[in-house]
């Protein structure tokens, strides 16, 4: 029996490239897409020579959603995007173009592989400057670039669950450490 595929984008981020390590734990066959922008290479290091993984060095705003990175995948686990607050203030197109676009495209790549599940990391940033503990149902209110557009790629992805039916979930994280 063949095994799963799952696709990790951003999989050479921290967080994307933990993912990878459990993916790979649980018996799936991973496949990472990530521009290097803010992930490394050497968070992978440790799976060198790995039949199971395989990696392409692409930025999601020039994927094609038919993409043969989407090829009988299961899974997607969507990391990828850029963050920080300060240097979305000064350039929200790009947060705009690969929190959101690039979001979009992920999605329809996913669609056109017809996945069993769809992960999105969104953000806490969503809430704005909320009290804490935060509740999930807490008012949204993004402050920045930044937050609104990963509120705009929850959004996306919640959206292609109501008109395409994929299976989302949202994660909204905190701070990693």
């Amino acid at each position: 029996m063949a095994k799963p595929v799952a696709l990790v984008t951003g999989g050479a981020g921290f967080i994307g490239s933990h993912m990878v390590d459990l993916l790979l734990e649980q018996g799936y066959r991973v496949r990472v897409i990530d521009n290097l922008s803010g992930g490394r290479e050497s968070n992978l290091a440790q799976h060198a020579g790995n039949p199971d993984l395989t990696t392409e060095w692409v930025d999601i705003r020039d994927i094609d959603p038919e993409a043969s990175v989407f090829r009988d995948v299961e899974r997607v686990i969507h990391y990828a995007g850029i963050g920080d607050i300060v240097p979305s203030i000064e350039r929200p197109i790009d947060y705009m173009a690969t929190n959101v676009q690039g979001t979009v495209r992920v999605l329809e790549g996913a669609r056109a592989a017809q996945v069993k599940k769809f992960v999105y990391a969104a953000s806490s940033s969503c809430y704005g400057l909320a009290a804490t503990p935060t509740r999930e149902d807490h008012p949204i209110s993004p402050e920045y670039p930044y937050a609104l557009s990963k509120y705009m790629g929850e959004q996306a992805a919640f959206h292609w669950h109501k008109v395409y039916k994929l299976p989302v979930n949202s994660i909204r994280i905190f701070n990693a450490y």
